[in-house]
């Protein structure tokens, strides 16, 4: 697939966002409807893999499309056609402002108030599939889109490998394991799982969100499964010493070894969290600072080969011509602020590495430089879009 192929003869691909073993992840539009979409690409053949990545495309949209909730994805079409000689099938979704979860956490561990939002989405989303006696299997960072600035919340994707009681969506091979070891819970590895695996995983998730890491790091397959069945997970204060003892105390309990001794389902794990947030993040809550955007300007040797570039701030503060007097602030015509509300009070310079391989037009998140948190919460971060010039 390139860009400008049109699939099917009617989603146009602009640009590819996605890969892995499925295939291929693009953003496109829909003439007919006026509508940018994410379209994810399978090519096959007629060998056993291909033909049950196929099935779980096919499954994923039934599964996904039928489900209507905030942060489950929304699936548009499922389709199959020939291009190039060869078969291939496609689901089209909503495109999401975002990225995945996975790619937030190469930088580090991500903020609490932040890790709060989107483990409440998830198990919201979560609440809504087993309400439906569907099981996910394979909630991961990955899988879980984390939304820009603005959005409304997280959301979970990747349905094709659900477990349902309906056994006309059973798709897998007898035997055949399906998860991702990291965030499997020790029954999966026994074939036995129920809505509580889900839970699990999303303590694990919860685990490499605070601590930058998942609770075992087995090198092998065999290994974690080893540590998933038999070893506690590692105390989570040891790792974050400011994580909330709540929270603390609700990841060690969604890590359980003993289903019957995590949550009962996500209605109560949502509901934990949903409390956490009110008691720490109440009416005087700490609030994360504004993402912000600014342009760079970098040769096309520096964009090739990577440049630290400087990158300078201005820090502001409240304009004392119209500190305590809002209504100044809303003609414009302060000659200090000019209507902003905000001065200028020093300005910092920050040595940025960028890597590689950017191209024009690129943008680049850096986290932690943008505007500064309220009452203790997390800087935003800084959005740089590359301009590369001869």
């Amino acid at each position: 697939m390139r860009a400008g192929t049109v699939l099917d003869g009617r989603y146009e691909l602009v640009e590819r966002i996605g890969a892995g073993g499925f295939g291929q992840v693009w953003e496109a539009y829909d003439p007919k409807i006026d509508r940018w979409v994410a379209v994810k690409i399978l090519t096959w053949d007629d060998s056993p893999d291909n033909t049950r990545q196929a099935a779980r495309f096919a499954r994923e949209a039934a599964v996904a499309g039928g489900l209507s909730h905030p942060s489950i994805v929304t699936v548009h079409d499922f389709g199959s056609t020939v291009h190039d000689g060869h078969q291939v099938a496609y689901l089209v979704m909503e495109l999401i402002d975002g990225e995945p979860l996975s790619t937030a956490l190469q930088a580090g561990p991500l903020g609490r108030a932040d890790t709060l939002d989107i483990a409440y989405c998830v198990a919201d989303a979560l609440a809504a599939a087993h309400d439906a006696n569907l099981v996910h299997r394979d909630i991961k960072p990955a899988n879980i889109m984390v939304p820009d600035e603005g959005a409304t919340a997280a959301k979970v994707v990747d349905f094709g490998i659900t477990k349902s009681a309906d056994p006309e969506h059973h798709i897998t091979a007898t035997g055949l394991l399906i998860g991702t070891p990291a965030y499997m819970a020790p029954e999966t590895f026994t074939g036995e799982l129920d809505h509580r695996s889900d839970l699990y995983a999303l303590g694990c998730v919860l685990h490499e969100a605070l601590a930058g890491t998942p609770p075992f790091t087995g090198a092998t397959f065999w290994n974690l499964a080893h540590q998933h069945a038999t070893q506690p997970p590692p105390a989570l204060r040891t790792l974050r010493p400011d994580v909330y003892p709540e929270l603390e105390d609700l990841v060690a309990r969604l890590l359980a070894k003993n289903p019957d001794d995590r949550p009962q389902d996500a209605h109560q794990t949502r509901t934990a969290l949903n409390e956490i947030g009110d008691r720490y993040y109440g009416r005087h809550a700490p609030r994360r600072g504004k993402d912000l955007n600014t342009d760079v300007t970098l040769s096309r040797e520096e964009a090739r080969h990577g440049a630290t570039v400087p990158l300078r701030q201005s820090a502001h503060s409240t304009c004392p011509d119209c500190a305590g007097d809002p209504r100044r602030q809303d003609g414009g015509w302060c000659s200090l602020c000019r209507g902003t509300g905000l001065v200028p009070n020093r300005v910092q310079v920050h040595q940025v590495r960028f890597p590689a391989g950017l191209r024009e037009g690129q943008r680049v998140r850096l986290r932690g430089l943008g505007e500064r948190g309220t009452n203790g919460g997390e800087n935003g971060d800084l959005y740089v879009t590359i301009h590369v010039v001869p």
